[in-house]
C-alpha cells in the first residue's frame, strides 16, 4: 500500500488491472494469441513432445479453438521448440511474431521439473497462444509463476477462455 501511495505521490498512475499481487503477478489483459480462424496449427521439434500432446489435449475439449498439427494444406500458426538458456528466468515462453508464433521450452529449468510440472508449463504457454494473460490467482494455470499449484486449466482459466471464445 505504501508503494502505491508513493507512486501516486510521484504522479504515476497504476491501472487497477495491473495491480501486483504479493508474489509479483498481475492480472493481464488479452494477449494477441496464435489463433487463426478458431484454430492453432502447430509444428513442434521438442524433446517434450509427450508433455506437449497432453497439454494440447487439456485445452482441446473446451471446444471453441482447435489445436492441431500443421498439414500441407494449412498455415502454420505456432512452432514449439527447445532452448537451453541459463541467463533468463523463464522455463517456457510464448512469443508473437509477424509470421508463426513460437513457444520456447527452456531445458535449463525444465530438466529439473517433474513430468506434470513440464506439462503445466507447456499448457500455460498454450494458454498464451489462446490469448490468455496472467492471473494473480495461484490456483489458476495462468498464474505467472511456475510456483502455481496446478498443471492444467482450472475454473478461472476456463472462464477466461470462454469469455474470449464463447
Amino acid at each position: 500500500m505504501l508503494a502505491v501511495l508513493g507512486l501516486a505521490a510521484a504522479g504515476i498512475v497504476v491501472p487497477a488491472t495491473q495491480a501486483l499481487a504479493i508474489d509479483g503477478c498481475s492480472n493481464e489483459g488479452l494477449k494477441s494469441g496464435s489463433v487463426d480462424d478458431h484454430e492453432i496449427r502447430y509444428t513442434q521439434s521438442t524433446r517434450y513432445s509427450r508433455e506437449f500432446f497432453q497439454a494440447r489435449d487439456q485445452w482441446n475439449p473446451l471446444g471453441r479453438v482447435k489445436i492441431a498439427a500443421d498439414t500441407g494444406s494449412t498455415i502454420n500458426d505456432l512452432h514449439v521448440s527447445d532452448v537451453n538458456k541459463s541467463t533468463v528466468t523463464w522455463s517456457g515462453r510464448w512469443e508473437a511474431s509477424a509470421g508463426q508464433d513460437d513457444i520456447y521450452l527452456n531445458g535449463h529449468f525444465l530438466g529439473g521439473y517433474t513430468y506434470p510440472e513440464v506439462r503445466g508449463v507447456i499448457s500455460h504457454e498454450l494458454g498464451h497462444a489462446l490469448r490468455l494473460g496472467h492471473f494473480d490467482n495461484r490456483n489458476a494455470l495462468m498464474h505467472c509463476s511456475d510456483n502455481r499449484n496446478v498443471t492444467g486449466p482450472q475454473t478461472a482459466d476456463v472462464n477466461k477462455y470462454h469469455s474470449i471464445w464463447g
